[in-house]
């Protein structure tokens, strides 16, 4: 016999082991749906970021710099302003915030917490999100679904540069035409000479920089 016969030959299943193929498959098709249902219909909330003790006294500081002073009428003079000459230093017009720290001030918004977290990358701003749809909303309304985006962050020609990455649900981008045409577009040229907050922003900015795990404004004179 030649032995390439025995190899052309179709193998043969006995139905012990066809009903065995079949139960496998079965299971397999039960855990993948269950699984695909868990993901898009019930996705997992989002864990919040918690600060250890030296980092929340950083992001504290920053913070009272940023605020303004809250005055006891009722108390000691001493705890009340004292006179002193105005003086802008260059370096207080430098802010950053590490993306622990915007992503801890976010966990402490109950509205946000566990469903918002940011990723900082270079010249990107991630947002992973979750929303719960309207109720009116055609075959998803009112199930929470998991949003992710994208913004582009730079600094050119003198002027801060923001743009569009992208939307995904449930990791499906929308195509551009979706997104009313803002897709890769610069939002301060599409809306800045407009007034309001986007021409604010770009005029009160003298860098802007978006870096791994940081994200660095300085504010223009």
């Amino acid at each position: 016999m030649n032995p390439s016969d025995t190899l052309d030959k179709p193998r043969r299943f006995s139905l012990r082991a066809v009903a065995g193929i079949v139960l496998l498959a079965m299971v397999l098709s039960v855990v993948v749906t269950i699984l695909v249902a868990r993901i898009w219909f019930f996705p997992s909330q989002i864990k919040p970021v918690s600060l250890n003790q030296q980092e929340q006294s950083v992001l504290e500081a920053k913070l009272n710099m940023l605020k303004e002073p809250e005055i006891d009428a009722t108390g000691p003079e001493s705890d009340g302003p004292v006179p002193e000459p105005y003086v802008e230093l260059p370096e207080s017009r430098i802010i950053y915030f590490t993306q622990r720290e915007l992503n801890a001030m976010i966990a402490r918004n109950p509205d946000l917490a566990g469903r918002v977290a940011l990723d900082l990358s270079d010249k990107l701003i991630s947002a992973n999100m979750l929303v719960t749809l309207p109720e009116d909303f055609p075959v998803l309304g009112g199930k929470t679904v998991r949003i992710s985006t994208g913004l582009h962050v730079d600094y050119q020609d003198r002027r801060p540069v923001i743009s569009m990455e992208g939307i995904s649900i449930m990791g499906v981008p929308l195509p551009g035409a979706w997104m009313g045409g803002i897709k890769g577009r610069d939002l301060i040229l599409l809306y800045g000479t407009d007034g309001g907050f986007w021409q604010a922003f770009s005029h009160g900015v003298r860098d802007l920089r978006v870096e791994q795990g940081r994200l660095r404004v300085e504010l223009a004179d």
